[in-house]
């Protein structure tokens, strides 16, 4: 027990030690703060053309955000007629053309009728449909069940089982809240944070490794009774350091979109955003957020696991550099033409853009059972992490006994 503690004691002092290292790296640190400048400016570009660079039309379509909230929160009839009758209102001036056509136009609620209509025209609109949601999904349900009936008759377990499948997720779904989703749309759309954190993991984790080579400590290190923790200890602070520079920009990307957006509703069923209407999840949006970042640093850990798999192998610090880039651009690219293909399955990259995964109900047949497709390549990302995990640590101890049997 005494020497376990020492062991595990000792551990943790290499894997600080380690982190000291990367976060203590005078350009790690610049391209930390440079990339989180970039990212918070790229927000706020996207959020300029959501609401207009005009002066005017960005003042009117940031009052929105008010008539929205004025409308939020739980059903009512007093809610739903009020909507339908500015609706109305806005119509028939805007019909009858007794209006301004300047800015800040009297008795309106944005400055400009025609906004004021459009704005209420999709407000009523988008509470029509999740008010039917109820309806829809008990059609749906009882669809299924009828072809679960039919197939299960029939003999094709499958399909009968599947269907049953259907049925149980989507039963019982209702919205019983209105929110403005805008925000929380434009959100999950936004993946540039993603690529500022593979540009800052490149240099970041390359050197890991193929520094230590370059220098020759191993010729020190080999010497020391951690030696053969090394590996293990470098791999878990490459590790923690990419979940926390990924949990750094992910609150960062959060809390943005949470103050230009008014984002809100989100202890709301994820389903109650259009992209995911028919979405086999049955969690709240918050719940989303976070199986969102936490598919996202999975996938930029099997990167960053590939990275130091490299620069265990490595004699110089430039190799993995090139290697790294090479490999990751490649990911992306293979994302980007290869949507269809089984390979899709096995790249990480795919987590990045997770929400094709649960947009729809999609399964797949495991030994004749139906399974929920995107266990596939969450399953495959675990799976590449494990095996790069275990050849970095193989390949890094391998350099420390080569050393001791030299």
């Amino acid at each position: 027990m005494y020497t376990f503690t020492i062991s595990v004691s000792s551990m943790k002092q290499i894997i600080a030690f380690e982190l000291k290292k990367i976060f203590r790296n005078r350009l790690i640190l610049f391209m930390l703060l440079l990339f989180g400048i970039l990212n918070m400016y790229h927000i706020y570009s996207e959020y300029q053309e959501f609401t207009g660079l005009d002066r005017d039309s960005s003042a009117a379509m940031v009052r929105t955000f008010q008539v929205y909230e004025d409308v939020s929160g739980e059903w009512s009839n007093d809610t739903i007629r009020y909507v339908t009758a500015e609706y109305e209102r806005a119509k028939a001036m805007v019909e009858t053309g007794n209006y301004s056509t300047g800015p800040d136009q009297p008795d309106t609620h944005t400055g400009y009728v025609f906004l004021d209509m459009n704005t209420f025209e999709q407000i009523r609109d988008e509470m029509d449909k999740r008010y039917h949601y109820e309806n829809t999904m008990t059609e749906l349900t009882k669809k299924a069940e009828e072809n679960a009936s039919f197939y299960e008759e029939k003999g094709n377990l499958y399909l009968a089982e599947r269907n049953r499948m259907i049925a149980e997720t989507y039963r019982g779904r209702k919205v019983t809240a209105f929110y403005d989703t805008r925000g929380l749309n434009a959100y999950f759309k936004y993946d540039f944070s993603v690529l500022m954190i593979l540009i800052l993991m490149i240099p970041m984790l390359s050197p890991l490794f193929a520094h230590e080579h370059e220098i020759d400590m191993y010729g020190l290190l080999h010497l020391t009774q951690n030696a053969s923790r090394l590996p293990l200890c470098k791999l878990a602070a490459g590790m923690i350091a990419v979940c926390a520079v990924s949990l750094l920009f992910f609150a960062e990307d959060f809390l943005s979109f949470r103050y230009l957006y008014h984002m809100s509703g989100l202890s709301q069923p994820v389903f109650t955003l259009d992209v995911f209407f028919y979405s086999p999840l049955n969690i709240t949006i918050g719940a989303y957020i976070g199986l969102n970042a936490a598919l996202k640093i999975l996938s930029l850990l099997v990167l960053g696991g590939i990275c130091m798999a490299v620069s265990a192998a490595a004699k110089n610090e430039m190799i993995p550099f090139g290697i790294s880039f090479a490999v990751i651009l490649l990911f992306l690219a293979a994302d980007a033409f290869l949507s269809s293909s089984v390979l899709h399955i096995i790249n990480p990259v795919t987590l990045f853009s997770d929400q094709h995964l649960f947009r729809e109900f999609q399964t797949v047949a495991v030994f004749g059972i139906p399974c929920f497709s995107y266990h596939l390549p969450i399953g495959a990302a675990v799976l590449e992490l494990l095996m790069l995990i275990a050849v970095t640590v193989i390949i890094g101890r391998s350099s420390v006994w080569q050393r001791r049997l030299r």
